[in-house]
């Protein structure tokens, strides 16, 4: 009887174990399917950005004229915006790539590789991401960053570089709403710096392309620190760390008494230097923004929907002979009675 009982127990701690596992299996499709599925929706449908420069640097739509100003407004350099579906960037095949989903809504393992002519600045179903093209010049051999943001008293928007969800007024709470619903923390922009000739063709040196995050110690489940973002390259990064610009989180906030045209900023601090390039005493280069929804960034979720998003992109200039980098010529001789 007692090896009866014995086998009869085994047998039902065999049937539990396998319901158990097949349990887990189902648990662990189900998470599958969710995580997977995650970042199929999510998309920046509106996007304010000015760009600007504080000194020692002009901007132009064109390589060559004579419209060079210190300020260009996004929305003349982006007439058709992309919806920003998330994709990610292939820093070794240069190019960005998105996610194919199935009929069922699940991703298909393959990528779908995507190309500027094809996906950049488009509104219909092939957009995906948005580029920016202008030109800038110097009178002086300059070095160029981005300028660290810089908080504006009275309420007022801040300048230098920053990235934000748009506050949007709601008149049945008679208060605001994040635009950006999470969005921000998942926004990249790529600065791609390619140097041209004098007939404003492109150098043979090969284009740099740094990658900007905002807001990368703040995540949409309400935890803090800085993550690293996985590339499909293997690497751990999108980039290498040099090419690589972190911004802590900037925020906004109602003042008191809430009034609905003005906020209060709290701007985010660079963790790093923010160097770009060396630009010389006439020389010409073209910048390309690419703005795009990073589908690897951990806050790339399906909470997000629709967002908006308002950006500030500010350029530093200093004189390479300020930046203690400019090679001092020797003096000439001055003639002497000795040398005559």
């Amino acid at each position: 009887m007692t090896a009866k009982r014995k086998d009869k127990k085994g047998g039902l701690q065999v049937v539990l174990y396998f319901y158990m596992i097949l349990i887990l299996l189902l648990v662990l499709t189900v998470s599958s399917y969710t995580w997977f599925s995650l970042s199929k929706t999510p998309r920046v449908s509106n996007m304010s950005m000015y760009i600007s420069v504080m000194n020692g640097l002009e901007f132009s739509t064109l390589p060559y004229g004579d419209d060079w100003t210190k300020q260009l407004a996004y929305v003349d350099l982006v007439t058709e915006t992309s919806p920003l579906r998330p994709v990610t960037w292939s820093d070794e095949q240069q190019r960005f790539f998105a996610a194919e989903y199935g009929m069922d809504g699940r991703l298909e393992y393959d990528l779908e590789p995507l190309s500027d002519e094809r996906n950049a600045n488009r509104s219909d179903d092939d957009g995906y991401y948005c580029i920016a093209t202008f030109y800038a010049t110097s009178d002086d051999t300059m070095k160029v960053s981005l300028t660290p943001a810089v908080e504006v008293t009275e309420g007022k928007q801040g300048a230098g570089t920053y990235l934000v969800g748009t506050p949007l007024w709601n008149d049945e709470t008679i208060s605001h709403d994040n635009g950006g619903r999470g969005a921000e923390n998942a926004v990249r922009i790529g600065i791609q710096i390619t140097r041209l000739d004098r007939f404003g063709d492109p150098t043979d040196e090969p284009p740099l392309f740094y990658i900007y995050e905002p807001n990368a110690d703040r995540h949409n489940d309400g935890s803090w620190g800085l993550l690293d973002t996985p590339s499909i390259d293997g690497a751990d990064t999108l980039v290498p760390p040099d090419r690589l610009i972190t911004q802590t989180a900037s925020d906004w906030a109602e003042v008191d008494p809430i009034q609905q045209n003005v906020h209060q900023y709290t701007l985010g601090e660079f963790t790093g230097d923010t160097h770009l390039f060396l630009i010389h005493e006439d020389e010409v280069v073209m910048i390309r923004l690419y703005l795009w929804l990073e589908g690897q960034d951990v806050d790339c979720t399906n909470a997000i929907s629709d967002a908006k998003i308002t950006a500030n992109i500010q350029f530093l200039a200093v004189s390479d002979e300020e930046s203690g980098m400019h090679p001092v010529d020797k003096e000439p001789e001055q003639d002497t009675p000795e040398n005559e």
